[in-house]
């Protein structure tokens, strides 16, 4: 009983969230989409700097959201035909690891030049090269002449990031609440137990494989990209896990900063950070899903 106020919170703040991100993915065109993911990061990317910052890692914070910036809009400056080429990635990061040591050239009262070094450039790979993966979603195939205000397959692609993260959250969520006994890692997250992970994994392979499979029958059917309904059940498996691992990589960061949430932006669950941390995971792994397998 003592646990009911926090779910009915998370679940208020989580169908509020649920309501943006629909209105997002289904209303704004593709001139707005990447701004959108740029400022997400930005917000996940402050988040983490100030989360180490507090476990004792100086960093140059502005630096590292401006180039996670950067990260998630250069899918979109390739052109159409080489989208998946990586071009304007490969000249980001260049630059970000020039930029970061003239950052800290001038700097001559900094007690611990590797860590900030290190800190920045760990918060860029962490959240905008992850990150990044959105944006390639959007863009995946995407015609050389297309003209129309939405790309609606990588509208889709990105749902379905979206459904295997946070139904897989979800599930284990509930299924740990219910009959959770068997402690999963305790030192890193506590309240995560074995059988909310098996559960979230079950949930979120489910919700994936039904999504591919009711959009078969429509004019953007999965099957088009390479993803079957078939095909859905193996990549949903991997992507469940591929959040919890997600989930649990932000708990051990929280756990060394020694902070309850990397924010406080959403109520009831944390901070943007918290929200997004199991998409990070997901993005890339149905981006090469597709692009290897596929």
């Amino acid at each position: 009983m003592s646990r009911l106020p926090a779910i009915k919170h998370r679940l208020a703040s989580g169908l509020s969230i649920a309501a943006v991100l629909f209105a997002i993915f289904f209303l704004a065109p593709d001139i707005v989409a990447p701004f959108v993911l740029a400022g997400l990061a930005a917000l996940m990317a402050f988040e983490f700097y100030a989360m180490i910052k507090s476990g004792g890692i100086p960093n140059f914070n502005y630096f590292g959201a401006l180039f996670s910036v950067m990260l998630v809009l250069a899918p979109w400056l390739e052109p159409r035909g080489f989208a998946s080429a990586g071009t304007w990635d490969a000249l980001i990061l260049f630059l970000l690891i020039i930029g970061i040591f003239l950052r800290q050239f001038p700097q001559k009262d900094n007690p611990a030049p590797l860590q900030t070094i290190g800190g920045t450039l760990f918060g860029v790979l962490y959240v905008g090269l992850l990150w990044n993966f959105m944006s390639k979603l959007m863009v995946y195939q995407r015609p050389v002449d297309f003209a129309g205000s939405i790309y609606w397959p990588g509208r889709w692609l990105l749902l379905y990031a979206v459904f295997a993260a946070k139904f897989t959250d979800i599930g284990a969520y509930l299924v740990g609440c219910a009959i959770g006994r068997h402690k999963l890692i305790p030192r890193i997250s506590p309240g995560k137990s074995w059988e909310g992970v098996f559960g979230g994994m079950a949930i979120g392979t489910l919700a994936g494989f039904l999504l591919v499979w009711g959009m078969e029958h429509t004019s953007v059917p999965f099957s088009a990209l390479g993803l079957t309904p078939l095909r859905a059940i193996p990549l949903g498996l991997f992507l469940s896990v591929c959040a919890v691992v997600g989930d649990l990589v932000e708990s051990l960061f929280k756990r060394a900063a020694n902070v309850k949430d990397s924010g406080g932006i959403v109520p009831g669950m944390g901070g943007t950070l918290d929200v997004l941390d199991s998409i990070l995971f997901t993005a890339p792994g149905v981006y090469l899903f597709l692009r290897l397998a596929a």
